[in-house]
């Protein structure tokens, strides 16, 4: 199956842009498709349209634009940003409330809600394909089911209470009187949609940009931690990880993992996929070049010594490095577009260190890597331990897997605690945007965000809430129905 491009189809061109806003009138007009849905191939081109919001540069990256999905870590206490791309800055800092906005809190709800709309089109209109195998069926169905689970997902751990929509949206529908549907409501949702997707999806290895079922196990165990049900998550995680037909594996090369050795890597779950030269985006650019983003001191204190994912990760003064006039990391000799803030670190991870990219001459085209089995591991030891069952060999096995992969070989553990599983997470995962959700489903955010300084000062970010403000355009459609986040009233 070819990789997912931006090459879709006129139709879904027009329903994707019909959705520009979930809320809006205009936007719940249900596009005529009497002449569509007549051939297998018509509706494998609507589920590309699924996964389309997952190509915008706020939530991977994308061809033309200056950013990337890696500046959430500068929400968490792994990275800071110098950029005002998509004012990650002003959250990060914690200057902002109800009425911000900043790109995260505005784009994520439109984007999120625009993909869903996507798949609630598709699953309304793909039992009228005729004579469609059953196979065919149930993957494409599975697929669309696990991407509206994955928007659900992102909706709830950033705004809680959110509308649920099912059913594709008409111009009939009483969308003004909608009300804010409890976050409970949507995970019972999510996980029933993800329950049908594992029973769909083939079991096989990820390698076409499709969800495979691996990918629905993995995100239903994040979906299940997310909401403290850890003997679910430590169970759903096993039927995976100790079946005898499980098709994933730990990447021999951890680097490789996010360039070079991506191609049917058994590591990756999911992932949003690249091409060049017509497919790419600007992630070397952005990071190698221009260095919007780096790593903090807190993140660096986190490795163990000897712990080599460190060097594969993080640029520190001396390395070798193609931006100077020596080939060393350091401001002194660099002719690097961006500059190397106090931390004196940049990322390492995702960039590929032969090419200077600071002018964008060239392309990236790796694929950005949503889940891997590295994390399932992780989720896993973390759902073991949080439910009482640290003591069993599997949790620990699971942990001393990931850190005695080919080319890491750390210790081994003899024990598992909540701080080794975390800290195992925060090295293992850094950069992955995984680390600020951490935060908020640990509950430290708060302790742990104030902590860290944001600039040459010394000045410390402020945490403002767990949850984002609902956007105030939403807000201000609804007229008064629905109340604001508490943290923001």
């Amino acid at each position: 199956m070819k990789y997912i491009t931006l090459t879709i189809i006129t139709l879904i061109s027009l329903v994707v842009s019909g959705c520009s806003d979930f809320l809006d009138k205009e936007s719940l007009t249900n596009p005529s498709a009497s002449a569509y849905w007549r051939t297998k191939g018509e509706a494998e081109s609507a589920l590309l349209g699924c996964y389309y919001k997952l190509r915008e540069p706020i939530m991977s990256g994308a061809k033309g634009q200056s950013g990337n999905s890696l500046f959430w870590e500068a929400l968490s206490d792994n990275a800071l940003t110098t950029s005002n791309w998509e004012g990650f800055d002003v959250i990060m800092k914690g200057d902002f409330d109800a009425s911000s906005t900043a790109g995260p809190i505005t784009k994520m709800w439109t984007f999120c809600f625009q993909g869903i709309a996507q798949c609630n089109f598709f699953l309304k209109n793909v039992d009228r394909v005729p004579n469609l195998e059953k196979a065919d069926y149930e993957r494409m169905k599975g697929e669309a089911l696990f991407l509206r689970a994955y928007y659900y997902n992102e909706l709830v751990q950033l705004y809680g209470a959110v509308p649920l929509s099912l059913e594709l949206e008409n111009l009939d529908s009483n969308y003004q009187n909608r009300e804010r549907t409890p976050k409970e409501k949507v995970v019972t949702e999510i996980l029933r949609d993800l329950d049908t997707a594992i029973g769909y999806l083939p079991n096989v290895a990820y390698t076409s940009g499709h969800a495979v079922q691996g990918s629905a196990v993995a995100l239903k165990v994040r979906v299940l931690l997310n909401n403290e049900r850890y003997e679910e998550a430590a169970e759903t995680a096993w039927s995976l990880i100790g079946a005898d037909n499980n098709p994933f594996a730990l990447h021999n090369n951890y680097a490789g993992i996010f360039f070079g050795e991506q191609s049917d890597n058994k590591e990756i779950m999911f992932s949003v996929q690249f091409k060049a030269p017509d497919d790419y985006h600007s992630l070397d650019q952005v990071i190698g070049g221009r260095m919007a983003l780096f790593p903090t001191k807190e993140l660096r204190a986190a490795y163990e010594p000897g712990d080599p994912r460190l060097k594969m990760s993080i640029f520190e003064e001396g390395d070798p490095w193609v931006y100077s006039t020596d080939n060393k990391f350091g401001q002194e000799h660099s002719f690097a577009e961006g500059q190397i803030p106090f931390v004196k670190m940049a990322i390492k991870k995702y960039v590929n260190t032969s090419i200077n990219n600071a002018s964008g001459a060239t392309t990236s085209d790796q694929h950005f890597v949503m889940i891997r089995y590295a994390d399932l591991l992780l989720m896993y030891a973390e759902a073991m331990y949080e439910s009482g069952q640290g003591s069993d060999v599997r949790a620990l096995k699971a942990l001393n897997e990931v850190r005695q992969r080919e080319g890491v070989m750390m210790p081994e553990r003899t024990e598992l605690t909540r701080e080794i599983i975390r800290n195992e997470r925060r090295v293992e995962l850094a950069f992955e945007g995984l680390r600020y959700n951490d935060l908020i489903r640990w509950k430290i955010a708060d302790e742990v965000i104030p902590a860290i300084s944001y600039d040459t000062k010394g000045n410390k970010r402020k945490f403002r809430a767990y949850l984002f403000p609902i956007p105030l355009s939403e807000m201000d459609k609804m007229q008064g129905l629905w109340e604001q986040n508490q943290e923001y009233l």
